[in-house]
Parts: structure tokens; sequence; C-alpha cells
């Protein structure tokens, strides 16, 4: 790996011109989409066309959602926004994404912000935008035991002038006081220094960064789901994640350090390879028990001069079954917890995918339970697979970033910071050549 001496910081750039890209830094895989708006002069949104895509799963530099590698992650951010520069015939290379945050250490908590104006005005972009970083500089002055930051926050109410409570502000509205609570997210430190790092280090920047369960909701729920209170079941591969919101605000957020990953390595113990494991859970494995006549499947041994596996559907279910109920027993117990809130439960990403998973969940609670959909924020055109689960919380985080976009017309964008080296070739050696640390 090149090893640089200083940054240099490249001019300044606004967003306008340049699509909505999104990035989701799962621990399988780096998934990025870049999409444009159908109607991007409606103030209240409108749907995406997907324009180009990629997909990396080249380093497993990401556990329990937390990075865990920065080079490695830098390597495949600068590769996967260079081939979608040239995907999309651009002149200069993507200089930024919006970007989900999650892991293993977050959680979620009321913050309110005061402010008196002392004088009846209008509410600028700016006031909003200042009481907004507040929230989450104040999670990270909060003394406990482990260093903590705050990540992100999500507007739950504003009470104005100690009268009237909104959920939102229209701009240039007149106001003497707000009093406004947030739903702030937060984690450890690792959560959000090793992604911002990552993109520093690729020459990048990060636009806006949104908590995956705000990206979630924003992707899935509609009106009615945010006023009868919903839950949204997260299952990744390293993480599962259970988000309860309800009038405005998230009541509970909680991240398991399990999910479809430690499935496939119980079944790898059977004496298979782990890709081939992965492989025997999608074809034939199940989230409930068997009803029909059980399948004895025959699978190369892990060991090249090993006999042959011989494992039947109904023991390869019951491996399942075993660790999702260890997985999910904590996500049942915060649905039976808030109840009386939750009149719909989503279930999403990558892992939900196994079959059966609807038919689970439903048999573990008495809530209505369906899998999430993005598909009305998609272009009709848009392409089969980006209407899969694993990608709802990239497309959530291009809405949440086409409405910032709204709210900041012209913005300029965050500076990147290109390395430079001792030699007039180390950069264009870096673009193209991985990380060996």
């Amino acid at each position: 790996m090149a090893k640089f001496r200083h940054h240099k910081t490249e001019p300044e750039h606004t967003s306008e011109g340049l699509p909505l890209v999104g990035i989701d830094m799962g621990s399988s895989s780096f998934k990025m989409l870049a999409a444009e708006e159908t109607d991007p002069t409606n103030p209240y949104g409108s749907q995406l066309r997907i324009i180009a895509a990629d997909e990396s799963s080249k380093y497993r530099c990401v556990k329990k959602g937390i990075i865990v590698n920065t080079s490695e992650a830098s390597y495949m951010i600068r590769e996967s926004m260079l081939l979608m520069s040239n995907r999309l015939k651009m002149d200069n290379p993507l200089p930024t994404a919006f970007c989900v945050l999650g892991g293993k250490s977050m959680r979620c908590t009321p913050v309110k912000v005061l402010r008196n104006l002392g004088y009846k005005g209008p509410v600028r972009q700016s006031l909003l935008d200042e009481m907004r970083n507040e929230s989450i500089l104040k999670i990270s002055r909060v003394q406990t035991t482990q260093p903590i930051v705050g990540l992100d926050a999500r507007p739950a109410s504003f009470l104005i002038d100690d009268q009237q409570t909104v959920e939102t502000i229209e701009p240039e509205s007149l106001i003497k006081s707000i009093a406004a609570t947030y739903s702030t997210f937060y984690g450890l430190p690792d959560l959000k220094d090793k992604v911002t790092g990552s993109f520093e280090r690729a020459g990048k920047s990060i636009e806006q960064a949104f908590a995956r369960p705000s990206a979630l909701l924003e992707a899935l729920a509609s009106e009615q789901d945010e006023l009868i209170g919903l839950a949204i079941i997260d299952m990744g591969a390293e993480t599962t994640t259970i988000s309860i919101y309800k009038g405005g605000q998230f009541l509970s957020t909680k991240v398991l350090p399990f999910g479809g990953y430690n499935i496939s390595l119980d079944i790898q113990h059977l004496g298979i390879t782990l890709e081939d494991a992965e492989k025997l859970k999608v074809r034939f494995g199940s989230a409930i028990a068997q009803t029909e006549a059980p399948k004895t499947i025959r699978i190369r041994n892990a060991q090249p001069d090993g006999e042959p596996i011989l494992v039947t559907t109904t023991f390869l279910s019951e491996i399942i079954t075993s660790r999702l109920d260890e997985i999910m027993t904590p996500i049942f117990g915060e649905l039976k917890k808030f109840e009386e809130q939750i009149g719909q439960v989503y279930i999403t990403g990558g892992a939900s995918r196994m079959a059966n998973m609807l038919e689970y969940v439903r048999a573990h609670t008495s809530l209505p339970v369906e899998y999430g959909s993005h598909a009305d924020w998609l272009d009709e055109q848009t392409d089969a697979r980006f209407y899969g689960p694993e990608y709802s919380a990239t497309v959530g985080a291009m809405l949440l970033g086409a409405r910032f976009r709204r709210e900041h017309p012209g913005q300029k964008l965050p500076p990147t910071k290109i390395p430079v080296g001792k030699h007039i070739f180390t950069r264009l050696t870096d673009l193209f050549t991985p990380p060996t640390e």
C-alpha cells in the first residue's frame, strides 16, 4: 500500500447536476446505487430512476456493522465510485455519497433543543440545521462508561411559541421560540469514525450520513404506518435490528450482533465449506419445520479427501430454526413490550429472503407482519433486482439525500482530501492496486 505524507484538498463543488448516490456498507458486501429523481421540481419528492449500480464483496472488512479495516473499505469505495462514474460517462469521478450508518452499538434516544429568538421572526433552514446538529453534539457530551458519539438525528416534533406542536415547520414561518425533540441515534465512536476515515482515505466525501433505521423508515413506511405505529425488523448478515416508530418518534432501536451469516456458520459445522453452507441455506433451507417428506442432499466435504456429506432437509431446518430462535427471541420480546404502539410489522434485509421467514415471524407475534417494500419509490423501468429487501436502506438513503438537497439548494459539498505521495505516480498506482495491509 502506498504511504502518503500529506493530503491535498480538492476545489469546492456543489451538488448541482450530480446524481443521488447511496452506499450501504453491509457486512457481506458494499451496495452502491446512483439515481435521479423523475420529477426534481416536486417539492415533496418523486420516484427514483436508478441509473448506475455497483456491488463489491472483494473484502470482508465489516464485522457486526462496523468497519474493521479502513484500507480495504476505502479501496472498495473508491473502486465502486470510479466504476459508476465510468458507466455514467462522467467527465470527473463521483466526489460524494449519502451513507448509511448502523452497527451493533447503535441506539436511539429523544433529545430536546430549545431556541428563543426574542422576537417574532422567520424560521431559516440554517436555524433548523443548527438545532439538529446540537442534538447530535449533546449525545457526545454525555458522561458514560464508554465514549459515545451522535450519528444522526430525525425531527420528532416542534413546540412553537409554547402553544402548538407540529411534526414539521414550514419554511419562513414566523415564530418567537421553538422547543424541538429529535430522535437522536448514537453509538461507539468506531461506528462513525471508521466510515469517515474510509471515505477520506478514498478521497471522497460523505454528503450526509443517515442512521439505518431512519433510511429504512423513509423507504418502507407510509403515512398511515407512521400514524398507527410500526416496527421494522432488519435482518442482515451479521446484525439484526428492530426499530419501533410512532407519531414522529423512534420509541426503540436495538441492534443484535447476529444474522444470516451466523446461520451459515452453523451449517458449515456439518463439515462443508462456508460457500456451500450458504448455497445450502438459500436453496434448501427453511425458517420453519418442513411439512413435506424430507429430502436427502449430498454435498461435498470441506476436506478434499473426505466422504461427501449427507444432510436431510429436516435436519437442515432444525439447524436454522435453532439459531433463528436465539437471534429473534430478543426481537420478539421488544415487539411484545411495545405491542400497543405497533399497528404493522415489516421485515426486510438480505437474510429475510430465507424461505418461510414471513411465516416464522408471524408464528411468534399476534401483530400483522409483511415484507417491507420500497417499490413505490422506484421508476417502473427499474431492474427487478433493485426491488430486493437488501436494497431498501440504500434507497432510503437516496430519498433522504434528495430531501436534504431540496432543503439546501446549491450547497457546497464537504471538501475531499486526495492523498499525495513522494512520487508523481503514487495516486495512479493506488487507484488500481488493492491494499496489502
